[in-house]
């Protein structure tokens, strides 16, 4: 199993624990990707003075990866959650 490049955007129903990709059921594994460290080269349209991160979800059995919009700050001094629009091309 390896890593997807590609990062889908996807829409969560009201429960997302099986991959679209491949079916598995049980789940993801998260990692935080920074809002500035876009694949396509262009500046993230969400503009913030503190650090902010993608929560990926990638599947555990077949690697695909998929960005559903939330996005997180690790600065402890306010929410760590902050709402987002994600533009689904």
């Amino acid at each position: 199993m390896g890593i997807s490049e590609e990062i889908r955007h996807i829409k969560p129903g009201e429960e997302l624990h099986r991959c679209p990709a491949c079916g598995y059921e049980y789940g993801f594994h998260t990692s935080f990707l920074s809002v500035n460290a876009g694949s396509d080269g262009k500046e993230s349209p969400v503009k913030s003075t503190k650090p902010l991160y993608r929560v990926i979800l990638i599947c555990p059995e077949c690697g695909a990866r998929f960005d559903i919009g939330w996005r997180v700050s690790f600065c402890e001094e306010e929410s760590p959650v902050v709402r987002t629009t994600v533009l689904v091309r």
